[in-house]
């Protein structure tokens, strides 16, 4: 199995590393990320694609995160 099978709790020490990783590595080659919006309160980042919407018609709203949903998430327990 190679490192990048594994999940992200086995290949980092902490959220906050694996985070780091995203938008250093992942957010430069428009890949999603998390950008820390206020403290403990994280907002996804999906790099260029956007959805395409009708004239006249509000862009979604984009999708927030706890940093507990974002540990539960990525299978941190500190």
């Amino acid at each position: 199995m190679t490192n990048e099978a594994l999940p992200p709790n086995q290949r980092f020490a902490t959220l906050d590393r694996y985070l780091l990783y995203l938008r250093s590595e992942v957010g430069p080659t428009d890949g999603a990320w998390y950008r820390e919006i206020r403290p403990g309160v994280y907002q996804l980042e999906t790099g260029n694609a956007r959805r395409m919407t009708v004239e006249g018609e509000a862009a979604p709203e984009k999708k927030t995160y706890t940093r507990e949903e974002l540990m539960r998430k990525f299978g941190f327990s500190k």
